[in-house]
């Protein structure tokens, strides 16, 4: 598959946007940042002019992007690209991160991706109906002596020895008194 290097520019010919990427990818003008799909709601995806440079290989293709870029900018050429170019934006100038948190705070974006990933890392907290119901529901349940095991070892690799050890102790102490 060829790689291209491409411009996209207005009807009047100036370029707003370099990128990297096949045929196809060089003519799609979706699925870029808002600054790019603004200008394209603009002047209208039929105005939109695209220039294309095939090259031999990806290496070669990043290296234009990265050229076409920084000669633009050089230029005083606002682009709506986020970075230098190459690889995908791996590594976006302080003055581009600026930006971009700027541009999400302004979306209130960052509130509910933060909420977001907090609970796909933590977890949703069982309310403690579902903790009733769920005991219940394990109640009576037989587990064979590898089942048990296995449920062990994971267990203490999540360390929850501990806590269950914690637990116990806790309860001991309210029976005793």
């Amino acid at each position: 598959m060829a790689s291209f290097a491409y411009v996209h520019c207005k009807p009047d010919g100036h370029p707003f946007y370099v990128g990297k990427g096949s045929l196809r990818r060089a003519k799609y003008l979706g699925e870029r940042n808002a600054h790019h799909q603004s200008i394209v709601k603009k002047y209208e995806k039929s105005n939109i002019l695209i220039g294309m440079m095939e090259c031999s290989t990806d290496s070669i293709a990043f290296e234009l992007e990265k050229g076409i870029i920084k000669c633009l900018k050089n230029s005083g050429i606002n682009l709506s690209n986020f970075t230098d170019g190459g690889e995908g934006g791996l590594n976006p100038s302080i003055e581009t991160r600026k930006k971009i948190s700027e541009s999400a705070k302004k979306r209130g974006v960052s509130q509910a991706c933060h909420k977001a990933r907090i609970i796909a890392k933590t977890g949703k907290p069982l309310t403690e109906e579902h903790k009733n119901l769920l005991r219940i529901k394990q109640t009576g349940r037989i587990f064979s002596e590898e089942h048990r095991k296995n449920i062990s070892i994971s267990a203490k690799k999540r360390g929850m020895e501990a806590a269950h050890k914690a637990l116990a102790l806790k309860r001991a102490k309210k029976e005793c008194e």
